[in-house]
């Protein structure tokens, strides 16, 4: 292919690009933010599966006290990559830095929540809530994609609290069951023999 004609206007990338290249790090063990002694431990990356393959996708921020489920809608997405084109722009950097300054910059998009307040968190859109940890029975972890050569290996978290049920799929990183397994202890059950591998993140 030829290269790129520079053009003056540069469109965010698509909900679909940062969906599939969105990463997510949760390199730091334990952030200082502390309100009324809660915590962030750490911050995976959820989807909640819908039909046809769709799902809605999650932060699922981890306290020492509860799991809060924070969702990322499309617009949010758009408008963090919005903002570092235009700053990109204003810091007179040419096309291709503002779009590599775009995917940055949604590529650690939910690492915000590792420093943002938790109400902060619990009223950013009206589908975010939270589950106390005293609440959470057991969280089972399912390996699905095993049985097919070609299917990308993922796992299911099945949340077994008092107020139901929830399931939730994530990438097969040791880094999320890592957090889990940091704050629910014996809760957390991995698949039998189970033996995990990293892979890059996604939404």
């Amino acid at each position: 292919k030829g290269m790129m004609t520079p053009k003056t206007s540069i469109p965010p990338p698509s909900t679909s690009q940062v969906q599939s290249r969105i990463q997510q790090t949760t390199s730091i063990p334990v952030t200082q933010v502390q309100l009324g002694g809660e915590v962030t431990v750490g911050v995976i990356v959820f989807r909640k599966m819908k039909s046809l393959g769709r799902y809605d996708a999650y932060a699922g921020v981890v306290t020492n006290q509860r799991l809060i489920l924070a969702q990322l809608t499309s617009e949010m997405i758009t408008a963090a990559a919005t903002q570092a084109r235009d700053q990109a722009k204003a810091e007179g950097k040419g096309f291709l830095g503002q779009w590599a300054d775009q995917l940055r910059n949604t590529f650690g998009f939910t690492n915000r929540y590792l420093t943002m307040p938790h109400q902060a968190i619990l009223t950013e859109t009206p589908g975010n809530f939270a589950i106390p940890n005293n609440n959470i029975n057991e969280i089972k972890i399912h390996l699905k994609g095993q049985n097919d050569d070609n299917a990308r290996r993922e796992l299911e978290a099945e949340i077994k609290s008092s107020s139901g049920t929830y399931k939730f799929r994530m990438d097969e990183n040791s880094q999320f069951t890592d957090i889990l397994k940091r704050v629910y202890g014996e809760r957390l059950k991995m698949p039998f023999g189970y033996f995990h591998k990293s892979v890059n993140i996604r939404i």
